[in-house]
């Protein structure tokens, strides 16, 4: 994943932050006068040199457009069980009745009067079609598309992102265009279709269409043929569950072209007919994953994760990687859960989603220990703490429980995360709060664990599981991987253990005496599965702060 500044610095762009956005010269025109915008955020762009550009997209398609693979963005938004409904503007446009040359565009098309009007499609200036989006009847956004040049489109600003045609779908199945004009013609072939609003790579429509979504048993995803059409459509069908999706294969690019060229009914029948099913493929032969290799081979940095809050951690473990499961462990009182929520905040920070599962304090007080942490404050103002709680928002989701869970309660809440919102960190404090079915506790421990390993790698996310030490016959030892409490099986599947140790003060002073360096715990990788490298990381705690640092 790539933020948009590391993306824009890496094409070597020269660029300047005004409200937001990067203002710079637009690199698809002779554009001089900085009248390029890219959203920082979400990578959304637009040439305001509207004469000679005017093109806009995705952060997918600026990559796209400049002859890259496109990356995924790091997530802006975060999980938040409290998150609320978002305010959408309502479009006061009125749908003008479309003019001759609109029309005859539309004809041009292969579109018939009757198909025109029975999608209410409108005109602006004579050279716009106006494509209206209604929700339960009510109109909800209004896509505009030039008839001269078709890369200027457009939608109604802070409308709601619905599904084009939504309202006209009356059965079980769903069959999902990538354009407006896609859905117009398979309708005029005898399929009734929805389209997306902004495009394949943009699935911001997926959050306001959910509860939508799920009344469908059987959902066709029938994208462009291109290359970006099939890498949008495979990321759908993970979205959407590949056991209710079925691939439509056109003879032709998409729906449209189909019908300008005279494709028959018969055989558009035919495509769906045949439509492709997504089974997973499980077994492999080793060469399939050549070019895989070859890069890791050319790229040993690929391994690397996501960089952690402290330096020092991230020298041995070279970061979070996605498809990882992280034991933490230590005493009672060693700072594991303060730990933990600096990774969550720092994750935050670089625009990654967390979900938390801190089933040994309420919600209420496991957020104001984050708020003091975030503010490094352990007194700030109410228009603080109010702020910081709107910032978490969309940054970090609560399982709001502090009660023991099964581990079905848990996965469902992880999976719905994941699904819906690409939480891509997931925090359970602790083990011993999961309640676990059957007299067989060591082996239901091991299943719980496999089951989180095979949850890593299902959604590409990283686990962080909280296990407490066995007892010792002191709490000032020092866990070691083998003292985490319950089955072996917990250390042996997870990819990474850090054991968190807090000396006693007696400790302390007796190391100060000798003239040694004294930190207030050391965090030890006890296993590194994909480096190998263990080692210590001293810590220094600012208890104003509540946060630990590696340096003094």
């Amino acid at each position: 994943m790539i933020s948009v500044p590391e993306y824009l610095n890496k094409k070597g762009f020269i660029w300047k932050e005004q409200r937001g956005e990067a203002i710079m010269n637009c690199p698809f025109c002779d554009d001089r006068e900085k009248k390029f915008a890219v959203g920082l955020k979400n990578g959304a762009f637009n040439c305001y040199h509207l004469n000679n550009c005017g093109v806009k997209g995705s952060f997918r398609d600026l990559q796209r457009l400049l002859g890259d693979e496109p990356e995924r963005l790091y997530s802006e938004d975060v999980f938040a069980s409290w998150k609320p409904k978002r305010n959408y503007t309502i479009p006061k446009t009125v749908i003008e009745k479309p003019q001759s040359s609109v029309i005859d565009y539309l004809r041009k098309r292969g579109f018939t009067d009757d198909t025109i009007s029975h999608f209410k499609v409108g005109a602006k200036d004579n050279d716009t079609v106006m494509l209206p989006y209604f929700k339960g009847g009510a109109l909800v956004n209004v896509k505009y598309r030039s008839i001269s040049d078709k890369h200027k489109m457009w939608t109604e600003k802070g409308a709601e992102p619905v599904l084009f045609n939504r309202d006209q779908i009356f059965d079980e199945t769903l069959v999902i265009c990538e354009g407006e004009y896609d859905a117009m013609a398979l309708h005029q072939y005898g399929i009734e279709a929805v389209s997306v609003p902004m495009g394949a790579g943009n699935f911001q429509w997926i959050e306001s269409e959910w509860d939508y979504l799920e009344t469908f048993k059987v959902i066709y995803i029938c994208f462009d043929g291109d290359n970006a059409g099939l890498t949008a459509a495979k990321e759908l069908v993970h979205k959407l569950g590949a056991w209710r999706c079925r691939g439509v294969v056109l003879p032709f690019k998409d729906a449209n072209e189909c019908l300008v060229r005279n494709v028959s009914k018969e055989d558009i029948e035919v495509c769906f007919n045949g439509a492709i099913e997504y089974i997973p493929a499980t077994l492999a032969n080793p060469s399939q994953f050549e070019n895989e290799i070859q890069e890791l081979f050319k790229n040993p940095h690929a391994l690397e994760g996501t960089p952690t809050p402290w330096d020092k951690l991230t020298q041995i473990l070279k970061g979070w990687r996605n498809d990882e499961l992280t034991i933490w462990s230590g005493r009672n009182g060693a700072g594991k859960s303060t730990i933990l929520n600096q990774v969550v905040i720092d994750l935050a920070h670089k625009g990654i989603r967390s979900c938390v599962a801190s089933l040994e304090m309420p919600a209420k007080r496991y957020l104001r220990w984050a708020i003091i942490q975030s503010r490094e404050n352990s007194n700030p103002a109410p228009v603080a703490i109010s702020e910081t709680l709107q910032w978490f928002n969309n940054k970090i989701f609560v399982v709001n429980t502090h009660e023991e869970v099964t581990p079905k309660e848990l996965m469902e809440v992880f999976e719905y995360a994941a699904r819906r919102y690409d939480v891509k960190h997931f925090v359970i404090d602790s083990l011993m709060r999961i309640s676990l079915p059957g007299g067989d506790e060591l082996s239901e421990q091991k299943s719980f664990v496999s089951g989180l390993l095979s949850f890593c790698k299902k959604f590409n996310c990283h686990v962080h599981l909280v296990a407490h030490p066995r007892k010792g016959a002191k709490d000032t030892e020092k866990p070691g991987k083998v003292d985490v409490r319950g089955s072996s099986h917990i250390t042996d599947l997870a990819h990474n253990v850090l054991i968190v140790w807090r000396p006693e003060d007696e400790e302390k002073e007796e190391a100060r005496t000798r003239g040694k360096s004294v930190s207030d715990m050391v965090l030890y990788v006890k296993k590194n599965r994909e480096f190998g490298t263990e080692g210590g990381v001293k810590m220094y705690f600012n208890e104003q702060a509540k946060k630990f640092r590696d340096v003094l």
